[in-house]
């Protein structure tokens, strides 16, 4: 496993990270024994980067990757999510909600935390989990609560999910106040580090990866195989979910995608899955790549992916083209 500095926040993270969400259900639905045996796993293969939320079983996620991170004794990297709905004092509920996520974890403090909605350029009518700008950033806002957790030794770093309006997640970077971002990354929509033409058909991102890496922030990949489209058995993925995390990348329609993107299989990859990842890594300004695991096969399979190196030249400008061409939107 090859490690990569975190921005500039001065942690080292391995070059895959092991993701705790819904989709791939191991540390929500699975038995003790068996997120036992895969977070043991993990460690053994040196991975030190775990990724929990709330949101990821109203806290189960979190409940259960603290039980065996204690159970191990071990000390990897961890950063977990807090959610907020709009509230008159967004800084009270950030600590309340940093607070309650340290007890579920069990631990006193935690290496990362983040901002798990979405950002967008004001808040979206009936949208629950929409904040603007200004509610994260101004005086008595989120940035204020984390802030004040950081002080208390209860946070070492912040950051926030890239989802939402790419104009309001791009003010966030360049206020220079967070230290890492999760970007939506992935063969099927590359916009948040490849230029895309202007009729793309999912959303651009604007290069969201670059404008991180300018301001000396980490950058975690997420959704890199599309919710199961980029592997070789994407029933079993976890594209269920009646909305699309990010607009214009609903399941059926990346699942289309993917099949124009199977000529990456080959003497130089071994699988689709491989080929997703190694892309994300081929990426400067990434940190990290998060991916979701559904037993230990699927640990080993990712692992096995650092180190691998970039993609054949070829590969790169037949992907060009496809971006250019055949995913715009009279097209895809």
């Amino acid at each position: 496993m090859l490690y990569r500095d975190l921005g500039n926040t001065g942690l080292k993270v391995s070059e895959i990270g092991f993701g705790c969400g819904n989709n791939a259900v191991l540390m929500v639905r699975a038995t003790y024994e068996e997120q036992l045996r895969a977070i043991k796993r993990a460690l053994d293969l040196g991975i030190n980067y775990f990724d929990t939320a709330f949101a990821y079983g109203l806290g189960k996620s979190e409940e259960n990757l603290g039980r065996i991170l204690n159970a191990l004794g071990a000390s990897p990297v961890v950063s977990t999510k807090i959610r907020l709905e709009p509230a008159a004092d967004l800084k009270a509920a950030t600590i309340h909600a940093v607070e309650s996520a340290l007890a579920r974890l069990q631990r006193k403090s935690v290496d990362l935390i983040q901002l798990h909605n979405r950002v967008t350029s004001a808040r979206a009518p009936g949208k629950r989990f929409s904040l603007a700008p200004e509610d994260v950033l101004e005086a008595g806002g989120v940035l204020d609560g984390f802030k004040e957790m950081r002080a208390l030794g209860k946070v070492k770093c912040f950051g926030f999910s890239g989802l939402g309006d790419p104009d309001a997640l791009h003010e966030l970077i360049d206020s220079g106040e967070f230290h890492s971002v999760q970007a939506y990354y992935n063969l099927l929509n590359p916009s948040a580090g490849q230029p895309v033409p202007h009729d793309f058909s999912a959303l651009d991102y604007g290069l969201l990866i670059d404008r991180a890496m300018q301001k000396g922030m980490g950058v975690a990949v997420i959704r890199v195989l599309a919710a199961g489209a980029l592997t070789s058995h994407p029933e079993v993925g976890g594209g269920s979910s009646p909305e699309p995390l990010s607009p214009g990348s609903d399941y059926a329609r990346d699942l289309e995608r993917a099949e124009k993107v199977k000529f990456l299989v080959g003497k130089e990859v071994k699988r689709l899955t491989h080929a997703a990842i190694r892309f994300a890594l081929m990426k400067p300004g990434v940190s990290t790549v998060l991916v979701g695991f559904s037993n230990t096969a699927h640990i080993d399979d990712a692992a096995a992916c650092s180190g691998e190196g970039a993609l054949p030249d070829e590969a790169m400008r037949r992907l060009r083209r496809l971006w250019d061409t055949d995913f715009g939107n009279a097209a895809a």
